[in-house]
């Protein structure tokens, strides 16, 4: 059978509850599948690690389950697969009721925001109805501070089938009610699975967020940056072309060996990702109603960070605060001992490795933050307007310039939207109008200064901006009262004007060079200044031959006597050219060469004929 040409986004839904509450058996009688892969599993019947199942819901939509386990020693394989899912399946043993690993699921839950969700109460063929209510009662009591508030509780028993159809009808309620998951144009597959087939190499399986796959595209894992080729795409055992968000996916990478990739690994497109060591985040501190335990955070302790299927040790910075206690929020820069693919809005997990307990966790603002004091009040500021919907704008107008990518990245943008840039730059108004300023004053300055030049140079109007080249031709550019001329700039209302002393200073040069004829003075014995000359030649008063000057209007004369001559008898050799000016070697055969490069003449061998231009 082919393959189907697209799988569209959906949802994944993953258990969650204490050990030995019937997640597994109640996945196995909702599905059909075992979600238990291991012999040790089947052996002691505890979920070990995560497992995977699929179920067809009555709305037609096909779903993925990613069943996590419950016992206390594998919680950080519950939280890689936790870090995938949008919707729930709490699992609750109605003749146990809530126990600690419910708490502590629904703290992960709690922090990484699944709001959307379904309450199996397992066993209900083991208790009477006035203990099933009671049981009822206690999930609803503390879910009832929970992002999981109002969530439905199903009656359910895997072994006899009562309230499975029930419960298959609330989660269909709930996949519809929660939509498709968003296609942002960034996908990302954090790797739970890596392994190898035989003849098709390595495969990653993972919960894909953000964006599409392709057959045959490029994808990029990270951390590493090591590029790779989708061979083919399954989800739920079909094989498609194009996969879309909010699905379990199987990719078999072309060009990747087993143990380049592992979980905690994210795959993406090229580019899309980069990995941080370094993140600034708002920290909740879950309170005891939710994860069941009085804790407060400071800046010192061992904590460890879950996100997607990854784990990694941290220090946390908290900025503007001594601590955090029970219930409350604040933000802080937290350092990841292993790099990680985050982007701003990624929610994680944090526990307390002595403790053991997961106190809280927090909602990523700047994956890519510089280095920051604690009591830095403007990066406190800048994180509350990270948390909204305009962080592209806020990066900029905090940085006033900042490189497009690095922008993007940090902000999560597909693109730069109607935010001005300057070459590689984006640059807020503020900053933009600045550096026209910035520009314009350097140019005026070195226009009073330097009244007799016709313009600065290029490179030292970009030093006054701080800017790399590109940046300032893009400014310049956008900069109407500014002149390009080569190498130099200047401003359009700017002309050499000369002043009275610089009019006689001309008059006395002039008269000089004149007086010689064709035997001018050298230029290094004129004793004139500089600057002056400089002004003379851009205006014409001047032309500099080889290393002496001759007055325009001497340089017009010489080509008019020396064109008549050709016209009138033909090419003319150096030594004639000489004698028709008056003057000597010395000076004919730069004059010679000057005329040859102004067209007025052109040289065959020895001799100059006619050049092209009068």
């Amino acid at each position: 059978m082919g393959a189907a040409t697209y799988r569209s986004a959906m949802h994944v839904i993953g258990t969650a509850g204490h050990v030995d509450h019937g997640k597994s058996s109640l996945v196995r009688r909702l599905t059909g599948i075992d979600p238990d892969r291991f012999v040790e599993e089947k052996r002691r019947g505890l979920t070990i690690d995560l497992g995977f199942a699929w179920l067809s819901l009555p709305s037609g939509a096909e779903i993925g389950i990613v069943d996590v386990p419950g016992h206390e020693r594998f919680i950080k394989n519950m939280l890689a697969g936790a870090g995938g899912i949008s919707i729930v399946l709490f699992v609750v043993d109605a003749t146990e009721g809530w126990m600690p690993q419910s708490a502590e699921h629904l703290a992960a839950l709690e922090v990484l925001g699944v709001s959307s969700g379904v309450v199996a109460l397992t066993k209900c063929d083991l208790v009477d109805a006035d203990v099933l209510e009671l049981a009822a009662a206690e999930v609803e009591e503390r879910l009832g501070p929970s992002v999981l508030a109002g969530a439905p509780v199903v009656p359910v028993s895997a072994v006899t089938g009562e309230g499975i159809d029930d419960l298959v009808a609330a989660l269909d309620r709930a996949t519809t009610d929660a939509g498709p998951a968003p296609d942002r144009g960034r996908p990302r597959l954090w790797v739970d699975r890596s392994f190898i087939i035989q003849g098709s190499g390595t495969v990653v399986t993972g919960t894909l967020a953000g964006g599409s796959f392709h057959a045959g595209g490029e994808v990029e894992v990270v951390p590493g940056g090591r590029r790779a080729r989708i061979r083919s795409i399954q989800s739920h055992k079909k094989e498609v072309d194009v996969i879309g968000p909010g699905n379990r996916v199987a990719l078999n990478l072309v060009g990747l060996e087993r143990a380049e990739v592992a979980r905690g690994d994210a795959v993406g497109a090229p580019g899309a990702w980069r990995a941080t060591e370094r993140i600034d985040a708002r920290i909740r501190v879950l309170g005891p109603d939710i994860s069941g335990a009085d804790y407060a955070l400071g800046d010192t302790g061992a904590h460890l960070l879950f996100a997607g299927s990854a784990e990694t040790p941290v220090r946390i910075k908290l900025l503007g605060a001594p601590g955090l206690a029970a219930g409350e929020s604040g933000f802080a820069q937290v350092y990841l001992r292993d790099p990680l693919p985050l982007g701003r809005g990624d929610r994680f997990v944090l526990r307390d490795a002595g403790r053991a307990v997961i106190f809280g966790g927090g909602e990523v603002l700047d994956p890519l933050p510089a280095p920051v004091r604690a009591s830095d009040a403007r990066r406190r500021a800048l994180l509350e307007r990270l948390g909204g919907d305009d962080a592209l704008s806020a990066l900029v107008e905090d940085a006033g310039t900042i490189d497009r990518d690095d922008a993007l990245l940090r902000a999560g943008a597909p693109d730069a939207g109607a935010i001005p840039s300057l070459g590689h730059l984006l640059v807020s108004p503020a900053r933009r109008d600045e550096l026209k300023t910035i520009a314009a004053r350097a140019l005026a300055a070195h226009h009073r200064d330097h009244p007799l030049e016709r313009g600065a140079a290029r490179e030292q109007v970009r030093a006054a901006t701080g800017l790399e080249p590109d940046a300032f031709d893009a400014l310049i550019e956008m900069m109407e009262e500014v002149v390009g001329d080569g190498a130099l700039l200047h401003l359009a209302e700017h002309s050499v004007d000369l002043s009275p002393e610089h009019q006689r200073a001309r008059a006395r040069l002039v008269e000089t060079i004149e007086a010689a004829g064709f035997n001018p003075p050298l230029a290094k014995d004129l004793g004139a200044d500089a600057a002056l000359v400089r002004a003379l030649i851009e205006r014409g008063d001047l032309v500099n031959i080889g290393d002496f000057y001759l007055t325009g209007e001497q340089a017009r004369r010489a080509r008019e006597i020396v064109r008549s001559a050709i016209e009138n008898d033909g090419p003319i050799t150096v030594a004639q050219i000489r004698d028709l000016l008056g003057t000597t070697r010395k000076y004919a055969v730069p004059l010679c060469e000057w005329l040859d490069g102004t067209g007025a003449t052109r040289r065959r061998g020895d001799v100059r004929a006619l050049g092209p231009n009068p």
